[in-house]
């Protein structure tokens, strides 16, 4: 079996206008990992990954006719939004569990797991992401980015507040037309985490580059139906036909970042 394919989810779209991606869209761990030693009740939670968020990435790349890239491994295993040498690369802690399976992982580029994983799940994850940014721009298209996630209505026993979050760096020219657009909506500016994170994902294929992108952030407890799903990939793809001409306009343009 291609290992690359197994890891990865990928779908070629029509247009070239958008690429849609999800880096937390699955909870699956290869058997010979034994789950990493959590529960089965942690492995289907928000804490291996964004629950929702890939049939929401799945619906959106169908209505924008684009291609899509997902992450077919838990974020336990190695998280694709991290960079390498983030010490969250391979946690040793999920919300104060330990994971057993990771415990004995270094930060070593000697560390023959660390770099195991990173071969098998991480790099070609991002190669996929990297190839349709390419393919794009080779065609004389600017491919903005569209990273969906979810997030846990309470975290660390407080209850939040927003519906969705919009994350951002310094590039805020797709994210500032979400947040004047989307209406009776609990919107979060950088919230509930912020965009600012070197070496992650849109930070490495976007900001990097000065490619248009954006995280979406949506309450996992508005995805729990199929309906649900759907609606949001709707109400996010409205906002960009609605502002369709104003998109077009975006070039390539490396506005910098705050993680400098």
């Amino acid at each position: 079996m291609n290992r690359e394919k197994e890891n990865i989810i990928k779908k070629n779209g029509v247009y070239e206008d958008y690429l849609v991606i999800c880096d937390h869209a699955s909870n699956n761990i290869p058997l010979e990992y034994d789950n990493l030693g959590i529960s089965k009740k942690d492995l289907e939670s928000h804490r291996a990954f964004d629950l929702g968020a890939s049939e929401v990435a799945i619906e959106l790349s169908s209505l924008l006719s684009c291609s899509l890239v997902m992450a077919n491994f838990s974020r336990l295993l190695i998280d694709p939004n991290r960079g390498k040498d983030d010490p969250t690369l391979i946690p040793k802690l999920s919300e104060g569990k330990i994971i057993k399976g990771n415990i004995n992982i270094s930060m070593s580029e000697d560390d023959i797991e660390r770099n195991k994983r990173i071969l098998r799940f991480y790099l070609p994850y991002h190669r996929q992401i990297n190839g349709f940014i390419k393919k794009s721009l080779n065609n004389g298209k600017i491919p903005k980015i569209l990273s969906i996630h979810s997030f846990t209505l309470v975290w660390k026993g407080k209850k939040r507040e927003i519906d969705v979050g919009i994350l951002w760096d310094k590039d805020d020219r797709l994210s500032k037309i979400f947040l004047n657009s989307l209406k009776n909506i609990k919107l979060g500016d950088n919230k509930p985490y912020s965009g600012r994170l070197k070496n992650d994902t849109l930070y490495n294929h976007a900001t990097s580059h000065g490619i248009p992108h954006v995280l979406i952030e949506i309450r996992q407890d508005l995805l729990k139906k199929g309906k649900d799903k759907l609606q949001w990939a709707k109400k996010i793809h409205n906002v960009l036909k609605e502002n369709e001409r104003a998109i077009k306009s975006f070039t390539l343009k490396k506005y910098g970042s705050y993680t400098f």
